[in-house]
């Protein structure tokens, strides 16, 4: 593994658009990110991967690694963060064909599926901007960054129950409004599904 003597220089490098610079960190990183991939999955198969699109989303938020105070810290939220959203797109397939099964709905490609879902989190983040500030961020929190209750709580110096009770309250107004604007679907059904995670 190469050793990263100055880290932050090497960062703050990477940050200004250095290619030689994020090809050291991601030399120095991409062991350890493929250990973090398997803390959440157990699908070796996109172990390689999930690994080059954590990287990926490294190099394309580069320009914020100045801000970051623990780089391996942030390493692992994104680590996190890829994973999670790829073990979702795979609930979401299963659940369109599970719903296609118990509709009359004729099969689609897959592209309309993303369009049509592409739709429905537009009207979702629509509904989330007519929320409460504090409902607002409580649900921003949970959706975008992916951070637990008691994350949530801490973050924002209020009990879990408060949290929780903000983030039901949130999620509910988003339901009833995908409700009354996006029409009666299969794909609807998925995506109120994944409201639940």
């Amino acid at each position: 593994m190469e050793n990263l003597v100055n880290e932050q220089e090497i960062l703050n490098r990477v940050a200004a658009d250095d290619r030689d610079a994020f090809r050291r960190v991601y030399n120095h990183y991409y062991a350890a990110v493929q250990q973090y991939v398997l803390l959440f999955s157990f699908d070796l198969s996109m172990q390689d991967e999930l690994t080059q699109d954590v990287f990926v989303r490294v190099w394309e938020k580069r320009h914020k690694l100045t801000n970051v105070d623990s780089f391996e810290n942030y390493l692992f939220k994104i680590t996190k963060n890829q994973v999670l959203n790829y073990i979702r797109g795979c609930r979401v397939q299963q659940r369109i064909k599970e719903a296609q099964q118990l509709s009359n709905e004729p099969v689609t490609e897959d592209t309309d599926h993303k369009v049509q879902l592409s739709q429905y989190y537009r009207m979702a983040t629509d509904a989330i901007e007519q929320l409460p500030a504090g409902r607002k961020q409580v649900l921003k929190m949970s959706i975008d960054e992916g951070l637990t209750l008691d994350e949530i709580a801490e973050k924002l110096g209020i009990s879990k129950s408060g949290v929780k009770n903000q983030l039901y309250a949130g999620i509910a107004h988003v339901r009833q409004y995908l409700e009354r604007n996006g029409g009666v679907s299969t794909m609807l059904y998925v995506f109120l599904s994944l409201l639940d995670q």
